[in-house]
């Protein structure tokens, strides 16, 4: 997505399907909770050309993108999965174009990869419609009796069938209970196919699926990594749209995402230039996401101590100073992210961690050696032990600091090598689910304690840089004076639960070796 491209606004949908038989008629929906007034009917007659990749890229990730003719409701509509029976649905007015408009596009770059968006399938619906109303009109559900036309974009494959669709409105799940049961009772099935476009292509259609998880011993390192590798290759795909679309969260999730693949490789993949390269791009990537995930943090955290903080003077002043700095550096850091999302480097290294996992059913090397597929957990194990070493001497060291600056600087190095143990440990837990996750419950104690603490020490430098700024009068200098105070003894509070806290996280994990 270009810097200046706009995010199109998205409803949530929440949507059931029924499988009904041919000339199945809709029951009667009169007497539900709630409606008030008889059901409002009305036909109508949608046609849509549905776009994918040559591959079927889109429907392998359950993504749909139409162009639908028709309704009130005409132009471009991309659904995506966000629970079950629910899609995220973005939608652009209607246009003159065949092509793809680059809003939505964009948002699903690091599903298509560069492939072409290509017609796929029409389908045409005649739409019996039921609404069903509460209160002043307020709409609590939509019930649609679909017959349907399908064909692919060829012509070929031509099939019709009918289903009924139960849309929630302000009903809730509730009225749509109720309703199902209706429909239940007059012979209609939950229908199994998740889309019309679907069950338009047939079964004779494979959609590119990327990498599945893969069942085997659970104490094959190299299934264990490759199903891990996998999960967080989704998560980062799903992070990347929703960074796109500015959603809450997303920005953490991507960086996780990053961050969990880049220790995996580090701790269990070994050195060679493949896996040197993808750890460098990696951090490539995942330090575009710095700023961006910075400003969230910190811009939240600061508002919420000035709270905290009793008669500090000009505190609207002093919030104001925060949120001026804040929104500055966080179009910047926006803007820093998405470029990097867009760029070649990018798509290259997607495209390389999927190369990487599919070697990884011919061959695997530990951090040790290289192994078969009948390797035991023992060198999970051993290198999980290794990194727990690394890890407690980089907490001793904390306490032979002579100054608390030198203190600050050995606890995130102290905290970079517990993330990498963490992750360590989740490559693990299907060797041991119940040991793993205790020792993961202690890891995110000692997480949260190194995390508060850095936290606290970057916020100290935003204060001071805030302070730095011109046109401060003597009160709010005070003020943030205060709040710099208030993060000092912070850090100070989080560094005397260091080597308790690691003690406990040890202890927990030494059960898995």
């Amino acid at each position: 997505m270009s810097k200046t491209a706009v995010v199109p606004e998205a409803v949530r949908e929440i949507e059931r399907k029924y499988e009904a038989p041919a000339e199945q008629e809709v029951p009667a929906l009169g007497g539900l909770p709630g409606v008030v007034g008889e059901p409002v009917h009305d036909s109508i007659q949608l046609s849509a050309t549905y776009f994918d990749t040559a591959d079927y890229r889109l429907l392998a990730e359950k993504i749909t993108l139409r162009k639908r003719e028709g309704g009130d409701d005409a132009g471009w509509h991309m659904k995506l999965p966000a629970g079950e029976d629910t899609r995220t649905e973005i939608q652009l007015p209607p246009d003159e174009s065949t092509d793809v408009p680059s809003p939505l596009a964009s948002l699903i770059r690091a599903v298509i990869r560069g492939h072409d968006l290509v017609p796929v399938a029409l389908i045409i619906t005649d739409r019996e419609r039921t609404r069903l109303n509460g209160e002043n009109g307020v709409l609590l559900a939509e019930v649609v009796s679909d017959t349907v036309i399908a064909c692919k974009a060829d012509g070929s494959g031509e099939s019709t069938w009918q289903e009924v669709e139960v849309e929630q409105g302000a009903g809730g799940q509730a009225l749509a209970d109720a309703i199902e049961s209706v429909l239940l009772d007059a012979g209609l099935e939950r229908s199994a196919s998740p889309s019309k476009l679907k069950r338009a292509l047939g079964t004779s259609v494979t959609p590119y699926v990327g990498h599945e998880v893969t069942t085997g011993k659970a104490s094959n390192p190299r299934i264990l990594l490759r199903n891990y590798l996998i999960e967080q290759l989704r998560a980062l795909v799903a992070a990347d749209l929703g960074t796109r679309r500015a959603d809450d969260e997303a920005v953490h999730d991507f960086r996780v995402a990053a961050r969990r693949i880049r220790s995996a490789l580090q701790s269990y993949a070994g050195h060679s230039p493949k896996t040197d390269d993808l750890i460098t791009d990696l951090r490539w990537i995942g330090g575009k996401f710095g700023d961006a995930r910075d400003v969230e943090v910190q811009w939240e955290r600061l508002v919420e101590r000035l709270g905290e903080i009793d008669e500090m003077p000009e505190r609207e002043a002093v919030r104001a100073r925060i949120d001026e700095y804040f929104s500055a550096r966080g179009e910047t850091a926006q803007e820093t992210a998405l470029e990097a999302l867009d760029s070649e480097r990018y798509t290259t290294l997607l495209d390389r961690l999927d190369e990487y996992v599919g070697d990884l059913d011919l061959e695997f090397d530990t951090a040790a050696h290289r192994v078969g597929k009948k390797a035991s957990a023992r060198e999970l194990a051993h290198t999980l032990r290794h990194l727990a070493h690394k890890v407690g001497k980089r907490v001793d060291h904390v306490f032979d600091a002579d100054t608390r600056t030198e203190r600050d600087e050995r606890m995130h190095r102290a905290r970079k090598g517990a993330k990498r143990m963490k992750y360590a440990i989740e490559v693990m837990e299907p060797v041991s689910k119940s040991r793993a996750k205790r020792a993961l419950k202690h890891f995110s104690h000692f997480q949260d304690v190194l995390g508060e603490h850095q936290d606290s020490v970057v916020a100290q430098h935003h204060l001071l840089e805030i302070a730095a700024e011109q046109e401060h009068t003597s009160l709010t200098s005070f003020g943030l004076g205060m709040a710099y105070r208030r993060e000092l003894e912070i850090a100070d509070g989080q560094s005397t639960l260091l080597r308790k806290t690691w003690k406990e996280a040890v202890k927990s994990a030494s059960s898995l070796w």
